[in-house]
């Protein structure tokens, strides 16, 4: 991309995904990439110690699942860093929550950056509780605003209500692709990229 970004810092938990990504990068690229190996919520740390206060930055998180900790957003916040974060609301949800709901401590307790997900109606069906008469009008409440909320504390105030929902090849929802920002300029951005399709043509705004 033009302007390009100064330093791009990537990592994976599997040495044969950063060995795959080094031999894509052309040498003449190599002095402004890190790739590591290693958990992101560890290796963030050291990458936010870098950045000044004046830095402008982007952090993509790809989980498979919960991988993601709220502590590694706490972290981007503190930093002029937007965030985009392939959120597994849909299919990866549905299929632990029964489970998560059980554990004394679960994955979710650490993506969630706490235990106020378990009292989300949806939660309580799957822990075996009863639900009052208003958390039964609320069960539908979406787990992405939610969340979303819970990022806006962290002062990353612009958020984007239409989330790009990515699907699966039968059509069943997968990820939210949430994007955070604090400052308006951000959600700006996003949105104008959003309106590109991936050969370039560009959506007729509505």
């Amino acid at each position: 991309m033009r302007p390009a970004f100064d330093l791009l810092y990537f990592s994976d938990l599997d040495q044969r995904n950063t060995d795959a990504l080094r031999k894509r990068i052309p040498p003449e690229q190599r002095g402004r990439v890190n790739c590591r190996v290693g958990d992101c919520n560890v290796l963030v740390r050291g990458i936010v110690d870098k950045l000044s206060r004046g830095t402008l930055g982007l952090a993509f998180l790809d989980p498979e699942g919960f991988q993601v900790r709220f502590e590694t957003l706490k972290l981007l916040a503190t930093r002029q860093v937007d965030i985009l974060y392939l959120f597994p609301s849909g299919i990866g949800i549905a299929r632990n929550l029964r489970a998560f709901a059980r554990m004394p401590h679960s994955p979710m307790d650490d993506l969630w950056g706490g235990r106020e997900w378990r009292d989300l109606p949806p939660a309580k069906l799957a822990a075996g509780k009863c639900l009052s008469p208003e958390e039964e009008l609320s069960h539908d409440r979406p787990w992405v605003l939610s969340f979303r909320s819970k990022v806006r504390d962290l002062g990353l105030i612009y958020q984007d209500e239409g989330d790009p929902i990515l699907l699966n090849e039968k059509n069943t929802p997968m990820y939210h692709l949430l994007f955070f920002s604090k400052d308006a300029a951000g959600l700006t951005l996003w949105r104008g990229i959003k309106r590109i399709e991936p050969s370039g043509q560009r959506k007729l705004p509505i």
